[in-house]
């Protein structure tokens, strides 16, 4: 099986009780149905302690492990260390555990694996990221074909389109603004021709004649009140939204730096849209959703943008490095770590005319 990865994954070590923010606290903690099984035998005081915490799942649903008050695991010490780990050693970890920071999606006899910009040490390091960028393929014999019912065809496309995707993110001879913009142009295209998917790579994507009119407060807005209507993981999160609502209510909002800060911070944000369209753009093939994947990335640099704005408000400072990663990794968790708020946001982008690619096109171009 051919195995690809961006070229910084094998860079990623895990700090654990070093970490700022455990993924073992504010999350469910999934258990697979053979980590499950195993658990259940383990015997003396150890396995009385898992079984204590262990929630069979319903409907065929995986089991999990019950969450503190405290929204810790309850395996995670006070030197916030895994003592099932400790216990039982690293093969014992069940999946969710054992992969985290990790991420695995399966193409035929193609595995395409990264690194979540949820973990605050992944988002370091994606954002980081200096220079040209790549991927690293290998081929791995252990690994076997997992078979798809994905048309062959469009897959083929699908990749073809991505590698100009590539090619507009990675332009940096103009700014990242016009960079989005004809991302979502292209995506238009795509659309367009969605039957004839064997023209995707030689369409010809130009920046749009006249920028559609937008009210940027009023979009905005709307978009916090979508995103705050979906389940909450950290509180941080929420407050920035209502921060937000607050200063786009009284008209202290200045929505112009928006654009603005994504020109200053351009090579974190080109790492960003990268990694967006790396893990998400090729997903396509599994429901058809070529535009929202692509005002999925847009909207997401948006949002980002919008809580560093707000973050410089608050704390009466530019958040510096450290911090806009932390904020970034905090979208990240909101949006990527819910299955329920990533496929809403993917059904809300095909249906509202805020999230239009017209309307993102505007709030980019916003002088």
């Amino acid at each position: 099986m051919q195995v690809r990865t961006p070229d910084y994954y094998l860079q990623f070590k895990c700090i654990a009780g070093a970490c700022t923010d455990s993924c073992c606290a504010g999350w469910q903690v999934d258990v697979d149905d053979r980590s499950y099984a195993y658990y259940e035998t383990v015997t003396g005081e150890f396995g009385d302690r898992l079984r204590s915490v262990m929630i069979k799942g319903k409907r065929g649903a995986e089991g999990r492990f019950r969450i503190g008050s405290d929204g810790r695991c309850p395996f995670l010490n006070k030197n916030n260390l895994c003592d099932l780990y400790t216990a039982l050693g690293e093969d014992a970890l069940c999946t969710t555990c054992e992969m985290y920071p990790r991420y695995v999606t399966d193409f035929g006899n193609t595995r395409e694996m990264g690194i979540a910009l949820s973990c605050v040490t992944a988002a370091e390091l994606i954002m980081g990221q200096q220079g040209e960028k790549g991927f690293v393929e290998h081929e791995d014999e252990d690994l076997f074909l997992v078979l798809n019912d994905i048309d062959g065809l469009f897959y083929i496309n699908m990749l073809k389109a991505r590698e100009k995707v590539y090619g507009i993110l990675w332009n940096r001879d103009i700014s990242m603004a016009d960079r989005l913009v004809l991302l979502l142009e292209y995506a238009k295209l795509l659309e367009a021709h969605r039957d004839n998917p064997e023209c995707f790579a030689d369409l010809d994507v130009k920046m749009p004649s006249a920028i559609p009119a937008t009210d940027a407060a009023k979009s905005y807005g709307l978009f916090w009140k979508y995103y705050l209507k979906q389940a909450i993981i950290k509180k941080e999160w929420a407050l920035t939204g209502m921060k937000a609502l607050e200063l786009l209510k009284k008209g202290e909002f200045d929505c112009k730096a928006i654009p603005e800060l994504l020109e200053q911070y351009s090579s974190e944000f080109e790492n960003i849209a990268t990694y967006f369209v790396y893990r998400y753009f090729l997903q396509a093939v599994f429901d058809n959703r070529i535009t929202d994947r692509i005002k999925m990335c847009v909207v997401s640099i948006l949002m980002i943008l919008q809580s560093y704005y707000v973050d410089s408000i608050v704390r009466q400072e530019k958040p510096d490095f450290d911090r806009r990663v932390w904020l970034t990794h905090i979208y990240s968790r909101e949006l990527e770590h819910s299955e329920e708020n990533f496929a809403r946001l993917l059904k809300t982008l095909g249906k509202k005319k805020v999230f239009s690619a017209d309307n993102l096109i505007s709030l980019l171009l916003l002088t």
